[in-house]
């Protein structure tokens, strides 16, 4: 892993083994680099490669150097944990839940390579969700940011005109007032649409995250019991909040019945998944309408007060003049 220093994105695979090329962009890119890591290494565990020649051939500039010193696999969601804590929060917990699907992997006996290529699958999963949510709040973003422009249009409006509101902002008191007013507005609008555009990107990325690692757990035969245990103890070293409410409940009723559980568990996490990217694409298409708030009660009266109210002004102050 020397030929590549670390941090630094490979363009193509080379004489050091395989390499993810990473370009900075949307987080759903990032989500697929770390998905493309897991499936690699789970590829070539499937070929028959022990765990830490696969962790050393496939490279990732967020784990640097670090992969080529492990001396166990116990010790490779250690890096993984590591990676996350450098990495920006989306990136870092793709980094997260990988490493806790290695350490649900190893501590059950269940197959290191099947549980990448799962984990690969649903982080690739998150990456389209992130990609779904950003093109349903890319109009409404747009329109937020061209209202913003509305108090600068009324200033060019007097500009244009030949009124200079500037001269009755910065050198009258009636216009003093209405700019420090219009600004305020301006500043309270501009925070106001953050917060609605952040709460419509709120998302649950690890919905479905505690059926799938209690599926994982329970497939080398362990108990219901101490797979629930391991996956808890997991999710709280990996700092993950995995919800286990449904997953307990679909154990309930697949004890009762006698059926297996690890595909109920799967089912019901890919139904968690599509209910919370469910509920963020409604809010992202409310966001539009909430948009409006701002624009009624921030920019509009910042427009009226930076494009209106300074052209009012001299115009009377003209009129006066002349008496």
């Amino acid at each position: 892993m020397g030929c590549a220093a670390a941090g630094r994105p490979r363009a193509a695979a080379g004489g050091c083994g395989v390499s993810v090329v990473v370009v900075r962009a949307a987080a759903g890119d990032e989500w697929d680099a770390v998905a493309a890591w897991a499936q690699r290494v789970g590829t070539l565990l499937a070929a028959g490669l022990e765990p830490l020649a696969a962790v050393r051939a496939v490279e990732h500039p967020a784990l640097g150097a670090e992969a080529a010193n492990v001396e166990s696999a116990y010790e490779v969601p250690d890096r993984l944990l590591a990676a996350a804590q450098r990495a920006p929060d989306s990136t870092g917990r793709a980094w997260a839940l990988l490493a806790a699907y290695w350490v649900v992997a190893i501590e059950s006996g269940a197959p290191l390579a099947a549980a990448l290529d799962r984990v690969a699958d649903s982080l690739r999963a998150l990456a389209d969700a992130d990609r779904q949510i950003d093109l349903a709040i890319a109009g409404p973003i747009s329109t937020a940011r061209i209202v913003a422009l509305l108090p600068l249009l009324g200033l060019g409006m007097g500009l244009l005109i030949g009124a200079n509101p500037l001269a009755v902002l910065f050198g009258t008191v009636p216009g003093a007032v209405a700019g420090a007013g219009g600004a305020a507005l301006l500043f309270a609008g501009a925070r106001w649409n953050r917060r609605l555009v952040a709460a419509a990107r709120r998302y649950d990325p690890l919905a479905g995250s505690g059926s799938e690692l209690l599926a994982l757990a329970l497939a080398s035969g362990g108990t219901p019991e101490r797979a629930s245990a391991l996956v808890a103890a997991t999710a709280d070293r990996c700092g993950l909040a995995v919800a286990l409410a449904d997953a307990h409940e679909t154990l309930a009723f697949a004890k009762r019945s006698g059926i297996p559980v690890a595909a109920l568990l799967r089912a019901d996490a890919a139904r968690l998944r599509r209910v919370a990217l469910a509920a963020v694409l409604r809010q992202a298409a409310l966001l539009g309408s909430r948009l409006l708030a701002p624009l009624g009660l921030c920019f509009l009266p910042a427009f009226v007060l930076w494009g209106v109210v300074p052209l009012v002004i001299g115009i009377l102050r003209g009129v006066l003049a002349s008496f």
